[in-house]
Protein backbone atom coordinates (compact mmCIF):
# COMPACT_ATOMS: atom_id res chain seq x y z
CA UNK A 1 0.00 0.00 0.00
CA UNK A 2 1.29 3.44 -0.92
CA UNK A 3 1.11 5.92 1.97
CA UNK A 4 3.44 8.67 0.86
CA UNK A 5 5.01 9.97 -2.36
CA UNK A 6 7.76 12.58 -2.77
CA UNK A 7 6.37 14.64 -5.64
CA UNK A 8 9.21 17.21 -5.45
CA UNK A 9 11.80 14.60 -6.44
CA UNK A 10 9.50 12.66 -8.75
CA UNK A 11 10.77 14.12 -12.01
CA UNK A 12 14.29 12.96 -11.18
CA UNK A 13 13.26 9.29 -11.24
CA UNK A 14 12.39 9.00 -14.91
CA UNK A 15 14.96 7.88 -17.46
CA UNK A 16 15.88 10.09 -20.41
CA UNK A 17 14.46 8.68 -23.65
CA UNK A 18 16.66 10.72 -26.00
CA UNK A 19 20.30 11.77 -26.05
CA UNK A 20 20.84 14.96 -24.03
CA UNK A 21 24.39 16.25 -23.59
CA UNK A 22 25.69 18.99 -21.28
CA UNK A 23 28.86 21.01 -21.22
CA UNK A 24 30.98 20.15 -18.21
CA UNK A 25 31.12 22.76 -15.44
CA UNK A 26 34.18 25.00 -15.01
CA UNK A 27 36.94 23.29 -13.07
CA UNK A 28 36.18 19.84 -14.44
CA UNK A 29 38.46 19.30 -17.42
CA UNK A 30 38.85 15.60 -18.32
CA UNK A 31 39.92 16.38 -21.90
CA UNK A 32 39.09 18.44 -24.96
CA UNK A 33 35.65 17.94 -26.46
CA UNK A 34 34.27 15.97 -23.49
CA UNK A 35 30.62 16.34 -22.50
CA UNK A 36 28.25 14.78 -19.99
CA UNK A 37 25.31 12.64 -21.11
CA UNK A 38 22.16 12.68 -18.95
CA UNK A 39 20.82 9.33 -17.77
CA UNK A 40 17.96 10.71 -15.62
CA UNK A 41 15.67 13.71 -16.02
CA UNK A 42 16.46 17.14 -14.59
CA UNK A 43 14.16 19.89 -13.41
CA UNK A 44 13.44 22.33 -16.20
CA UNK A 45 13.69 19.90 -19.11
CA UNK A 46 10.70 20.05 -21.43
CA UNK A 47 10.57 16.25 -21.50
CA UNK A 48 10.53 15.78 -17.70
CA UNK A 49 6.74 15.93 -17.09
CA UNK A 50 5.95 13.55 -19.95
CA UNK A 51 8.69 11.10 -18.94
CA UNK A 52 7.46 11.11 -15.33
CA UNK A 53 3.87 10.55 -16.45
CA UNK A 54 4.93 7.54 -18.54
CA UNK A 55 6.91 6.14 -15.60
CA UNK A 56 4.10 6.51 -13.04
CA UNK A 57 1.48 5.22 -15.50
CA UNK A 58 3.56 2.09 -16.14
CA UNK A 59 4.05 1.56 -12.40
CA UNK A 60 0.35 2.02 -11.60
CA UNK A 61 -0.77 -0.40 -14.32
CA UNK A 62 1.78 -2.95 -13.09
CA UNK A 63 0.29 -2.83 -9.60
CA UNK A 64 -3.34 -3.10 -10.73
CA UNK A 65 -4.50 0.51 -10.84
CA UNK A 66 -6.84 1.41 -13.70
Amino acid sequence: MLFQFNIQGAFLCADVDSDIFLKLPPGYEPGPGKTAKLRKQLYGLKQAPMAFHALIEKWMLKYGFK
